[in-house]
């Protein structure tokens, strides 16, 4: 389990519960993407990024943050409304930086 620091231990739960239960995630998967969106909000170069160029197909071994954010948002929809405020507000946060 990879904890998302900055949210209750309810949304937490609710997290693992989840990742537990979709087959579209895995365990971790919301704390590491939402990780890689965040590291990739604070970067200077960030607005140079581009999707359609080659690279590897695995996102997360070169960290794809367009797709970290598709996830985020797909684990925003599969939680219960308080928890997915308590994320929402965290993704829309960085997404207000990006």
């Amino acid at each position: 389990m990879r904890p998302v620091h900055g949210i209750s231990r309810h949304t937490q739960y609710e997290i693992v519960r989840i990742e537990e239960t979709r087959n579209y995630l895995w365990t971790g998967a919301v704390g590491e993407s939402l990780d890689l969106w965040r590291t990739f909000v604070g970067r200077p170069d960030r607005r140079l990024w581009r999707d359609d160029e080659d690279g590897c197909t695995e996102w997360l071994c070169c960290g794809d943050p367009l797709r970290a954010r598709d996830m985020l948002e797909g684990a925003v929809l599969a939680l219960p409304r308080r928890a997915a405020r308590e994320l929402r507000a965290m993704v829309l946060a960085l997404d207000d930086r990006y």
